[in-house]
């Protein structure tokens, strides 16, 4: 398994972080609602870049020596954290050195982010549409794009190559927000930071979104060099109360500076089932992901993707098919189709997280999911999470605490779900429960295990 860990390490004890620029997302900050257009709605979320390497970073217009900008917007609702849309990106063009984010600034120009140093972009610049550029002409490893990008200069109506979201996943009751920021720049290629990883591995910032519509803005602290993954994690029990059942696992791509995330948790049904959740996380792997497999070998169930939906010019063009589960082999996989064959399939693209799910009877472990590359398809990684079990560990449906064995321990837990009336105990799936779930429990029960 390639985990940035032990790779960085590796490369801090060999001395190869050097002097280099080094620019994140210090802050999120404003935000501006443009309206509706069907059922899809437009944000636009403020960012302030901050220098926190050693040297200058480019930052110069009418060229492709300049940061771009991308905000995304994620949902964490009912045990899952997805992503609702997805933007055209923002080409910066100048520079006002600041020191919002406290390093202390040194040096700079309109032209160049200086040591220490902050800029901000609020969200009418990150939002106007004559700026904002195809994310699919954009190499995140190496920062490189088409110059001049395809979109530039056009406008459109509201929602034209901004950050979309579908209007009914707003303001879902018990539902948490968050915005993502990114920058992408040519001049990190190749630099690692005084820990060994690519300086380009801290680019993404995240932080909690209030409010709807007009009314939407940030709140809470910014959480600098962490994806809104760690926001599951961090918030997976409500605000601020973390989840340590969530398992987050960065993975640095062989053969390129590319960095993905994945992510996961298994939710106890309550009725000797459980519910698995993955999200995988392209933070800015040019090669992206094209397949996703969890070991399994019981029967699956429920099953759910989640993606983002292109649109607006170029972007347009990406594929919006959903990624078909395949059971077979001990493994639920999903995949889109090739490179070679399409090269606008489906792929977890940069800057984009999809999401897996399904449920079966098979209690929760730990094991290897694999990931598959989109353009090197002859490149799987591995990340241990929470996946099923071999099988459930129930040895027939009067095992009602799974535990292998019959006992009077199910006998009392039996008793207290038909009590409740809780419809895991309705054995004769009458949708009533009366003395034929008791007669059908006692007959299972009097089988005993095998």
């Amino acid at each position: 398994m390639f985990k940035i860990t032990a790779i960085a390490a590796l490369a801090a004890t060999c001395g190869y972080a050097a002097a280099a620029p080094d620019v994140i997302c210090g802050a999120l900050t404003d935000v501006n609602y443009y309206g509706s257009v069907g059922d899809v709605s437009a944000y636009a979320i403020g960012t302030t870049a901050c220098n926190k390497g050693t040297v200058e970073l480019d930052w110069i217009d009418n060229t492709p020596n300049h940061p771009v900008i991308s905000v995304n917007i994620f949902r964490l609702h009912d045990g899952r954290m997805e992503q609702l849309g997805v933007t055209f990106v923002k080409h910066s063009f100048a520079v006002i050195n600041g020191n919002a984010c406290g390093f202390g600034c040194s040096g700079g120009a309109f032209d160049a982010l200086g040591v220490g140093c902050s800029d901000p972009y609020g969200a009418g610049l990150n939002g106007d549409q004559t700026g904002l550029g195809p994310r699919s002409e954009i190499n995140a490893v190496t920062g490189d794009f088409v110059y001049p990008y395809t979109s530039r200069g056009q406008s459109g109506n509201a929602i034209f190559k901004r950050s979309q979201v579908k209007t009914a996943k707003m303001g879902t009751p018990g539902a948490l927000y968050f915005v993502e920021g990114q920058y992408i720049i040519k001049d990190e290629n190749g630099h690692l930071n005084s820990e060994g990883e690519p300086t380009s591995f801290n680019n993404v910032s995240y932080k909690r979104l209030s409010g709807i519509g007009n009314s939407a803005n940030t709140t809470g602290g910014t959480i600098r060099e962490q994806s809104a993954l760690m926001a599951w994690q961090a918030h997976g029990n409500g605000v601020n109360q973390p989840d340590p059942s969530i398992t987050v696992v960065p993975i640095w791509v062989p053969g390129e500076n590319g960095k993905i995330e994945v992510a996961s948790r298994a939710i106890d049904q309550g009725d000797g089932t459980w519910r698995y959740e993955y999200a995988v996380h392209n933070q800015n792997s040019h090669k992206s992901v094209g397949s996703f497999s969890v070991p399994v070998s019981s029967t699956t169930t429920n099953h759910y993707f989640n993606d983002v939906d292109y649109h607006s010019s170029v972007d347009a063009n990406l594929s919006g098919a959903d990624w078909a589960p395949v059971e077979g082999g001990d493994a639920i996989s999903w995949a889109c189709e090739p490179a070679i064959v399409n090269s606008n399939a489906n792929a977890i693209r940069w800057g984009t997280t999809y999401n897996f799910s399904f449920v079966t009877d098979a209690a929760p472990t730990t094991g290897d999911v694999s990931v598959g590359m989109w353009r090197d398809p002859s490149t799987t990684v591995t990340a241990t999470l929470t996946v099923p079990s071999a099988g459930s560990t129930a040895c027939n449906e009067a095992d009602i605490n799974a535990d292998g064995e019959l006992d009077f321990f199910d006998v009392s837990e039996f008793l207290d779900l038909f009590g409740a009336g809780d419809p895991s105990i309705d054995f004769d799936k009458d949708g009533e429960y009366t003395f034929f779930d008791v007669s059908a429990f006692l007959d299972f029960f009097g089988a005993g295990c095998p």
